[in-house]
């Protein structure tokens, strides 16, 4: 029987995150942001969408789904026609179709698509429908302050660079635009006097917890582990088993490889929802101005929740007050039905991640 799971679900000021979780550890996240809206296509959605261009050289139609930010991909067959359900199609510019997201988009690529209905030419692209999973967010509510502080660690410790294995040692995980390369480090970790059975042991628990980071961060592509080596066959073996068993409960597609003799562990993920890090953090590697803004509404509220009757003011990088500034979030009005109008939100140089939120 597999164990239970719970739901950590909070409808912050600007974005609603949730957590699937099981025995205490979350194992998937989702972040919906205000800001996605008429922006950025969700696994799940339909549109009603008109074909913008048809690039046979690239196997490919780009479709207008009435986004500002965002076009569609569709991809066609070697033959120039696109499939819709057991018929292939010819797809012409300017025609209406009905499509639903298959796969939302990464740094560089646009969202993947599939054709599901063609004959809508006189409308106008836009939603006409998202995924279930997506609905439930829109229905959820502010959550209390214990919950929304694990949703926070657990947002943090997913953007971390290292994880910690359970039982010691830890994982170093490196997305990169090529692949996830993760490495097993047993650093710290106590062990037996005999170090076949120390590796394999090891090995077996970061591959459950990199199973789990995986899932959690929304990794996928080729994805690359480095164990620490064994000599013996058979424990490479139980490994590969202890792999394939730590992903047996992951809902997306899984291809896997084989045990390398140098120790390496390559599996493919279907790639269908936006990495965490590319959704929170920029091209740098620094979190996102507006990742750092709402964490600063966020402030200005639990201090105002701890310190009742008090004035609050906050500090923030005059990039972060300046993307509040201009938001089309009514963020100012929901601060204020949450915790009264005694706040102040003022900006000063320094980093771009640095929030002071104080009563006074």
């Amino acid at each position: 029987m597999s164990e239970p799971l719970e739901t950590w679900i909070d409808a912050a000021i600007g974005e609603t995150r949730e957590a699937l979780v099981r025995e205490g550890k979350p194992i998937a996240l989702r972040v919906a942001r205000a800001s996605d809206e008429g922006r950025r296509a969700r696994w799940g959605e339909l549109y009603c969408a008109r074909v913008r261009e048809v690039d046979k050289r690239r196997r490919g139609a780009y479709l207008d789904l009435g986004l500002r930010d965002q076009q569609g991909f569709l991809p066609l067959g070697d033959d120039g026609r696109v499939r819709m359900r057991k018929e292939r199609v010819v797809l012409h510019e300017g025609q209406g179709v009905i499509v639903a997201v298959t796969r939302e988009a990464a740094r560089t690529k646009n969202p993947v698509l599939d054709l599901s209905e063609i004959g809508h030419d006189g409308e106008a692209p836009h939603r006409i429908g998202q995924h279930e999973c997506d609905s439930e967010l829109i229905l959820a509510r502010a959550a209390d302050p214990a919950i929304r502080a694990k949703l926070d660690a657990s947002i943090e410790d997913s953007l971390a660079r290292t994880a910690p294995i359970p039982g010691g040692g830890a994982l170093t995980i490196e997305p990169t635009s090529a692949l996830v390369a993760i490495d097993v480090d047993a650093g710290g970790r106590a062990g037996s006097g005999d170090p076949e059975r120390f590796a394999l042991d090891l090995n077996v628990a970061a591959a459950i917890e990199a199973a789990r980071q995986i899932r959690l961060r929304n990794l996928a592509g080729i994805i690359a582990i480095d164990f620490v080596s064994m000599r013996a066959k058979s424990h490479g073996k139980q490994l590969e088993e202890a792999v394939r068993q730590a992903f047996a409960g992951d809902p997306w597609s899984i291809q896997f490889g084989a045990l390398s003799r140098f120790g390496v562990f390559d599996l493919a993920r279907a790639q269908l929802r936006t990495p965490l890090h590319e959704q929170l953090r920029d091209v740098d590697g620094r979190l996102s101005t507006e990742t750092v803004a709402l964490m600063a509404l966020r402030a200005i509220e639990r201090e105002g929740r701890a310190q009742t009757g008090r004035q609050i003011a906050c500090t923030v990088s005059p990039d972060v007050k300046a993307w509040l500034d201009a938001a089309e979030i009514d963020w100012r009005a929901q601060l204020s039905n949450s915790i009264g109008m005694r706040w102040t939100l003022d900006a000063q140089p320094g980093p771009r991640d640095r929030i002071d939120a104080r009563a006074l």
